[in-house]
């Protein structure tokens, strides 16, 4: 296995470089998509994905890396219009082989949702010589928070521009579970738990109420619950881990200022809040990853 590592490792680089930069072409209409069909950027658009984006993505994300390398093979040989369809066209033809890459899609989106920035960020953190290491929990939750910040982000590029009807989950996704990822991370009572604790009742009240017609500044506030409490997290690493209290503190603020903007910004327009949002949610999961 070992011989083969290195090359799986640049087959897989390879598929993920060329799946985002399809996925960027289609989100700026560069490319028809009416040609090309990428799963993981019509699971990132599409209306009835929420709540089960977290569900679909990792199965879209397999698809798509396989196509764009095995299915580039297959494709060449005149399979299809475009390396997907050829892959489709081989796998369809032989129905075992079909189920087995199934399982083979799931398992390889699970790998990059969730091991590889958990490899990717332990290393930094080993960089930045914290003396913790990043743990599975905090994995989980910062990809759970980015998923919902590319999600929000795909909605505000694409031309159709819904994105602030799907806020509400966005939202309250990762405010729910980073709720629960706190007191069971930290484990004692202080800012953490009662950040932890605000998150798991604002997640379910977003999900409860979807607070149909309230001021859409309501959920900015998440943003800025958390930034206070990462603010007051990053001090401890001040004298232990300087490099880690830098990035985080400026982290932090930055997204204390994004929540603040997010709160102001809908009594001038709502047009630019689903950016807000997703910028501030891309933020916070780097921030979870790095404490």
């Amino acid at each position: 296995m070992k011989r083969y590592k290195k090359l799986l490792t640049a087959v897989l680089v390879i598929g993920i470089i060329l799946v985002v930069f399809a996925i960027v072409l289609l989100l700026f209409g560069l490319i028809p998509s009416k040609d090309i069909k990428i799963a993981t950027y019509y699971i990132l658009v599409a209306d009835f994905s929420l709540p089960f984006i977290l569900l679909a993505l990792p199965l879209a994300i397999g698809f798509d890396i396989i196509a764009w390398t095995i299915g580039v093979i297959i494709w060449l040989f005149g399979y299809g219009s475009w390396p997907g369809q050829a892959l489709e066209i081989v796998l369809s033809a032989h129905p075992v082989i079909h189920h087995v890459f199934y399982v083979v899609f799931l398992l390889l989106g699970l790998f990059v949702m969730v091991v590889l920035p958990y490899w990717i960020f332990s290393a930094v953190r080993k960089a930045m010589n914290t003396q913790k290491h990043l743990d599975w929990g905090s994995s989980i939750v910062g990809t759970i928070t980015l998923v919902m910040g590319m999600h929000i982000l795909a909605h505000f590029l694409s031309p159709r521009g819904i994105a602030t009807s799907i806020i509400e989950y966005v939202v309250g996704i990762p405010a729910l579970a980073t709720g629960i990822l706190l007191p069971l991370k930290y484990k004692r009572i202080d800012y953490n738990f009662l950040a932890g604790l605000i998150g798991i009742v604002y997640g379910i009240l977003l999900f409860a109420t979807r607070f149909n017609h309230p001021s859409f500044s309501i959920y900015s506030i998440w943003f800025i619950i958390y930034a206070v409490r990462g603010l007051l997290q990053a001090r401890t690493y001040r004298t232990t881990a300087p490099s880690q209290y830098s990035v985080l503190m400026a982290l932090n603020f930055l997204l204390l200022v994004l929540g603040m903007l997010g709160v102001i910004l809908p009594f001038f327009t709502l047009n630019s809040l689903p950016l807000v949002v997703a910028i501030a949610l891309m933020i916070e999961s780097v921030i979870t990853w790095l404490e």
